[in-house]
């Protein structure tokens, strides 16, 4: 039996959780949402796990809605990725290439919750929807307060320095996108 040349691992459905999240920026003051998580005192961006038959896109914006009270979308950014384009003309290298405006996942995060167990965290980028009403979610009020800081200040607020790495990537990205 020939054995793979690539390190591998592979765990089946029981072993696995999806998460998925978005950095959430208000564009038009150029800030950043972040969550203070209250029992634990810890600043983290909104994710949560993605139900069966769920997209990843689709859990991300529920997330963000149900975690912040704030309606918003996903945002089409110019950033690279490995993933090949919508529509494949020839065979292509598997390399990054830049792409202007597309929706995908600019991080993805594994973490080992134990020996055998491994949670997935898909990452989007989301602008709120402005021109929407606040939707307090009064379940998550005693949890986490929503707030939001401009971008130095959110990178430097985040407990978790893989966070802050991640956050400062997606400022990067919608700086490049969208300018200053």
């Amino acid at each position: 039996m020939a054995i793979s040349r690539f390190e591998s691992e592979q765990y089946t459905s029981e072993a696995f959780v999806e998460s998925v999240g978005a950095i959430l920026f208000r564009l038009s003051l150029r800030q950043v949402c972040v969550l203070h998580l209250l029992k634990r005192d810890e600043y983290v961006p909104a994710k949560g796990r993605r139900n069966c038959e769920e997209s990843r896109q689709n859990a991300a914006m529920r997330e963000i809605v149900e975690e912040t009270g704030f309606q918003c979308r996903l945002v089409h950014l110019n950033m690279s990725t490995r993933a090949p384009p919508s529509v494949e003309t020839e065979q292509l290298r598997d390399e990054a290439r830049l792409y202007t405006a597309i929706c995908e996942p600019f991080t993805l995060q594994l973490r080992r919750l134990g020996k055998d167990d491994i949670k997935l965290i898909w990452w989007y980028i989301a602008a709120i929807d402005e021109d929407q009403p606040f939707m307090e979610n009064l379940q998550e009020k005693d949890k986490f307060a929503v707030e939001f800081y401009s971008y130095t200040e959110a990178v430097e607020r985040l407990t978790f320095q893989m966070d802050r790495e991640m956050v400062q990537k997606a400022i990067v990205i919608v700086t490049n996108t969208y300018g200053n």
